[in-house]
This record gives C-alpha cells, structure tokens and sequence, in this order.
C-alpha cells in the first residue's frame, strides 16, 4: 500500500444520507446505511464485523437519498471494521466499515464529488485537505467530451504543464551545476557539507512545488478532456473544475492560464505570471 493512500484516508469526511448495496442488488433491497464520505472514500454501517475483511476488493452501488441518484464504484477497497459507538442502542452494536475508492472513472467521480459537495462551505473545508490524485481517475468507461472547446481548453493547460515540466528540468540542471561547483571549491569538508546541505534544503523543497504545478495543470488538461456531454452533468463538472483549480492552481499559475486565454504562448504565459507575481509581492512589502 503507498503511502498517498494512507493520507488520503485522513482527509476529512462528512455525514451524508446515502444507502450502500451490493453492485448486484439494483433496487436496494437490503441496503447498508451510509455513515460518511469524501472524495476517495465512503464509511457505511453493517452488522458484523465479518462480512468485510480489511484489504477485500468489493463493487458497491451508493444511492444518495436526498436526490435519488445511484452510482456505481468498482475497485473499492475495505480499510478498516470498527465498533460504532454513537447513535441508538440498535447502532452502537453495528461496525463501521471504511472503504477506500482506489478506482474511479470520471462518472464516479463526479457523482461522488455532488453527494460530498453540497454547499460552498462544506466544498472548501473538504478541499483544504484534498489531494490532487483525489481528481484523476480511469480514462476506461470515462465520457470524453464532444464539445471541441472543450479540447480547447484542455490544449491550453497541457501546453502549460509541458512548460512547467521544462522548468523544472532546468531547475534540475542548474542544481547539479551548482551542487559541482560546490564540490570543486578548495575549502574544509565541514564548510563544503554545509553548504550542500542549504543547497540540497533549497531544492528539495522547491521540488515539490515543482512537480505538484506541472499534475495540477496536467490533471486540469484530463478533466476538461472528459467534460461529459448531458448539459446538467456538464454544469456539475464545471463545478468541479472550479473547485480544483481554487485548490490546486496557485495564483501564478491561475494568472498564466488567463494569459493563454489571451493568445500568449505557454512559455510566455508562464514568465508575465512570474513577473507579474514578484511585482505583487514587491508592492506589498513596500506597504
């Protein structure tokens, strides 16, 4: 199990109303009462403890029932049987089972995305503690989009993520370059360690910020791609779309889309975002 899935499973869950089932039982005849959900994951109540064993794969059906839509998840991953101890006396001898949603197509993901975000409130909560990989999902039994504009945009944000990605292997060079020249330096092992050490201090942590900018703008490219085509679905989706990129693109990088909109180059796009960010910064400082 790596490690993402582990944090995923600390982001924050709510309670909603929705009903588990088999993937089989189509009419919910004996359901499961749902406990909580997030973005990768939903809890749901049953009466014993061995129905479901932790690491078991199973296909679930989720009805939400404030607004009677039904979705499917396959790939679901059982992490966790616990005693339930809230709720009436006949709740507190049922167990909780924690499930992880390990694979999920755009549909899913979607559906699953309007039963957690049902308020601008809840959407913002929930998103401080999202993931980007909590946004991809299969490319198999996923909508693409039949609205070229849609492949416009998504052209636009993945000539910003190949950008980013060319960014970052200069950073990459120019770290090594520097890391030698420290190395060729005439001075005592303990200065040339330490000076190493702020180097490599420097680079590791830009390097995260790095690689997150560059799935960020590739993840966007992905969900626009796969906008599905039906006009209340497609409305949801941009609701979506907005959520990501509140959480996921920096202002720079939401700056240098708006200039690709403009008809700038990505590479260009990205530089007047640089600038027009430090101008922001300096003018603050100055205040």
């Amino acid at each position: 199990m790596i490690q993402m899935d582990l944090e995923q499973r600390q982001s924050h869950r709510f309670s909603r109303p929705f009903l588990v089932t088999d993937h089989e039982d189509t009419d919910f005849e004996q359901p499961f009462e749902g406990f909580d959900v997030n973005l990768t994951g939903v809890g749901f109540l049953v009466d014993s403890s061995d129905w479901f064993l932790p690491e078991q794969e199973i296909s679930l059906r989720v009805k939400n029932t404030q607004t009677d839509e039904v979705y499917c998840l396959e790939g679901v991953e059982v992490v966790h049987l616990h005693p339930f101890e809230e709720g009436t006396e006949e709740e507190k001898g049922k167990f909780i089972c924690g499930c992880h949603i390990s694979k999920v197509t755009s549909g899913q993901l979607l559906a699953h995305h309007r039963l957690v975000m049902t308020d601008a409130q809840t959407a913002i909560v929930s998103m401080q503690t999202s993931k980007l990989s909590e946004f991809n999902f299969v490319e198999d039994g996923s909508e693409l989009s039949k609205d070229e504009a849609d492949f416009q945009e998504a052209s636009l944000a993945l000539n910003l993520a190949v950008s980013q990605s060319e960014r970052n292997q200069h950073e990459i060079e120019r770290f090594i370059v520097d890391v030698e020249s420290i190395m060729r330096v005439d001075a005592r092992a303990d200065v040339k360690l330490a000076d190493l050490q702020k180097e490599f201090d420097a680079f590791k942590s830009h390097l995260g910020q790095m690689n997150e900018s560059t799935i960020a703008f590739a993840t966007l490219a992905k969900l626009l791609a796969h906008t599905p085509n039906k006009e209340q679905h497609r409305l949801a989706w941009k609701t979506l779309i907005s959520d990501f990129e509140t959480r996921f693109l920096t202002e720079g990088q939401q700056i240098a889309y708006d200039f690709m909109h403009q008809g700038l180059s990505a590479e260009e796009a990205i530089k007047l975002a640089d600038e027009y960010m430090l101008s922001e910064n300096s003018s603050k400082e100055n205040h």
